[in-house]
């Protein structure tokens, strides 16, 4: 009995923990995609194709706001991007 509790007691941590790291993923992906998003609209891209773009597109759109090109240079490989996904 007693080690069909402590099992019982290790499955529940581990699916728990698992659970909770999914959240958080999830959590992250989404304040990404909103930052993503509010960028989009700052400079004027459309964002009604957000929710098609991948994990990977979103990551590259992300490095190349942060990156050193010019607005302008920036602004066109989004747009580049947002016209592949959709």
């Amino acid at each position: 009995m007693k080690t069909t509790l402590s099992a019982l007691v290790l499955a529940t941590a581990v699916a728990t923990t698992g659970a909770t790291a999914s959240m958080a993923m999830d959590m992250e992906f989404n304040m990404l995609t909103g930052a993503i998003f509010n960028e989009l609209k700052s400079r004027g891209l459309p964002t009604d194709g957000i929710n098609d773009l991948s994990l990977s597109q979103i990551a590259i759109i992300k490095d190349i706001i942060e990156g050193d090109e010019p607005e302008g240079k920036k602004t066109n490989r989004i747009q580049a991007i947002l016209e592949r996904s959709s």
